[in-house]
């Protein structure tokens, strides 16, 4: 599927569904950053969940250096479809070219009665940067702030 037939799909889904929200969105999200977190593939995991219908959830995360872009595709598609797509429609597409992939997904269920929405973007990490990973444990996300969401990790402090 190409990024326009994508883009029609997604709108479809967003407009005849509700997004995910509390509870729902949290858990897809917490779902999510678990088996990123957990991946020898990926370090520097940050995600938040945003209120933006095309992308409920955003996630910015670095591969292991040398690593096929298609083999980070195929594995974010896998993760897409164990843990975040609902048993009604689902689409995905991928921007892949050197050291970037970016995942954009959507999912809806009428019988679950809401759709969840992502945009993932994987950059080529250093050396360095998984030499410091594969030495410490991971670190828990950032402390929510006063309203009780996360600050978004594109906002500067």
């Amino acid at each position: 599927m190409d990024r326009t037939e994508f883009k029609l799909l997604r709108e479809g889904l967003t407009t005849n569904l509700p997004p995910a929200s509390g509870a729902l969105v949290d858990g897809a999200a917490a779902r999510l950053r678990r088996r990123l977190e957990s991946s020898v593939m990926f370090a520097q995991v940050e995600l938040e969940v945003t209120e933006d219908p095309e992308r409920l959830l955003i996630a910015l995360v670095r591969y292991r250096p040398g690593t096929r872009e298609r083999q980070v595709a195929s594995f974010l598609e896998a993760l897409w479809i164990t843990e975040l797509r609902l048993s009604g429609l689902d689409a995905f597409n991928f921007v892949i070219e050197p050291g970037y992939v970016e995942l954009e997904a959507v999912t809806g269920d009428h019988d679950a009665g809401y759709f969840v929405s992502l945009q993932l973007v994987a950059l080529e990490g250093d050396a360095d940067l998984f030499a410091r990973a594969d030495a410490q444990p991971p670190t828990p996300p950032p402390a929510p702030d006063e309203s009780g969401r996360r600050k978004p990790f594109w906002k500067k402090s």
